[in-house]
């Protein structure tokens, strides 16, 4: 049992032999060692080209478009760069789901220009206006967390 690493002597006495239990842990080889693997940093995940990631950037949204609120389905919406690229990322703080009407018009517009447009021609409200821009402002800050793994429900 010695050679096999089970138990260790740590004495041999006139009443027999001491010997010390191995734990199977302790044994290189009998417990598979679990690879450690490091979690996945919600910033560093690409939520514009990975399919699955761009529908939970539509589910955040609530199924509307980011910038007007028009009700979104899978014909009729897109992913949007909130900055454009190459300065804006793939990162949830910068994409969300708009209609092609509000992605093709906002084009590489600044977000707060985008939104001041249609507040102009009363595509929305003061309220919706000013709402859109306190998300804009939560986005931001990263508070507007898609649900992503162990980040279940969105905070």
């Amino acid at each position: 049992m010695e050679a096999k690493g089970c138990v260790k002597v740590i004495s041999s006495e006139r009443t027999g032999t001491r010997v010390r239990i191995v734990r199977p842990r302790e044994i290189a080889g009998v417990v598979p060692v679990v690879p450690t693997t490091s979690p996945v940093r919600l910033e560093d995940v690409d939520f514009f080209t990975v399919p699955e990631n761009r529908l939970l950037i539509l589910e955040r949204e609530g199924a509307k478009c980011f910038y007007c609120l028009a009700v979104l389905n899978a014909a009729n919406y897109v992913i949007e760069h909130v900055v454009s690229r190459p300065d804006g990322d793939n990162s949830y703080r910068n994409v969300v789901a708009a209609c092609r009407q509000c992605n093709n018009r906002k084009n590489s517009t600044l977000v707060d220009d985008f939104l001041r447009i249609l507040y102009r021609e009363g595509l929305l409200s003061l309220a919706d206006f000013n709402a859109r821009l306190a998300a804009l402002a939560r986005l931001r800050a990263g508070e507007l967390r898609p649900r992503f793994g162990s980040n279940a429900p969105p905070e």
